[in-house]
């Protein structure tokens, strides 16, 4: 089978199971379901599909196949990978300010427990969005196509697979989808310059959990954090308005230093070689590194 039926079964199965066990998580009681948060369940099913597939293609069936581990440099990654992704939306959310696009404002009645929780299901979205578009996919993509067409493939996915509705003004959503194809490519880096999840997802997390925090939305979805952002008739596509930082002009810009960054930065582990295609499968579109 060529790499891309791979890939593409991959999908529809992890699709099928991560729903089924996203669903049978709203069955649980609801004193248990805070400490279970949905995203979990749909990185069970997207790492049981994963494993699957090692399985039937005759690779070893571990977590560090997947780019997975449960160890200290694993710990450190995604604590330095949520670092990461908090300075980024500090320094998004700080050009905005100085823009005159908004001013923040304290929230009332935000308890510390909601920004615990917040963090606690950040993880669950970072860990099951770099399983799907980081992990088993993006490793057969290189085998298929070379490291920087998968790159960009995986990419537009991984910004197709978020939300632009149409009540967003043309611009914004220029803005948001641009910010967002650039946040894969830069997930993607973290992993091809580590050859692990951790980061990728620290940096997912991280970011992710900051928005909230500071009370913008979450690619258009409301938060509740700590502060409040007041909005000062700027476009929005400047500030990202309703949508959030990610449809703000100055994530592309920040993003786009981030990825230059990472193109730069050797990274802490030596590029893996792109495995050779099975017997009776197409070579591998190569592209130089």
């Amino acid at each position: 089978m060529r790499n891309g039926w791979k890939g593409a079964g991959f999908l529809v199965v992890s699709a099928v199971l991560a729903g089924i066990l996203m669903w049978l998580q709203t069955l649980l009681p609801a004193a248990v379901r805070p400490f279970a948060p949905n995203p979990f369940f749909g990185f069970l099913g997207v790492l049981l599909v994963s494993l699957d597939f090692l399985y039937l293609e005759k690779q070893p069936v571990t977590l560090t196949s997947l780019g997975m581990s449960l160890d200290r440099r694993a710990g450190r990654d995604l604590g330095m990978g949520a670092l990461a992704g908090v300075v980024l939306v500090g320094l998004v959310a700080l050009c905005g300010w100085v823009a005159g696009g908004y001013h923040l404002e304290r929230a009332a009645n935000t308890p510390a427990t909601a920004i615990v929780k917040a963090a606690w299901v950040m993880l669950g979205v970072g860990l099951f969005e770099e399983a799907l578009f980081h992990g088993y996919l993006f490793q057969r993509a290189i085998r298929g196509l070379g490291t920087r067409w998968a790159q960009g493939v995986i990419s537009l996915l991984f910004c197709l697979a978020h939300p632009f509705t149409p009540e967003m003004e043309v611009p914004t959503r220029v803005v948001a989808m641009a910010a967002t194809f650039l946040a894969g490519w830069m997930l993607g880096l973290c992993y091809l310059r580590t050859r692990h999840l951790a980061l990728p997802v620290g940096v997912h997390m991280g970011w992710n959990w900051f928005l909230g925090t500071l009370g913008f939305g979450v690619s258009g979805n409301e938060a509740r954090g700590w502060w409040t952002p007041v909005f000062q008739g700027r476009p929005e596509w400047l500030t990202g308005g309703a949508y959030g930082l990610e449809a703000s002009i100055f994530s592309v810009v920040v993003l786009g230093v981030a990825i230059i960054a990472l193109t730069r930065w050797k990274g802490s582990a030596a590029p893996e070689p792109e495995a050779l295609p099975h017997p009776g499968e197409a070579p591998a579109l190569t592209t130089p590194r």
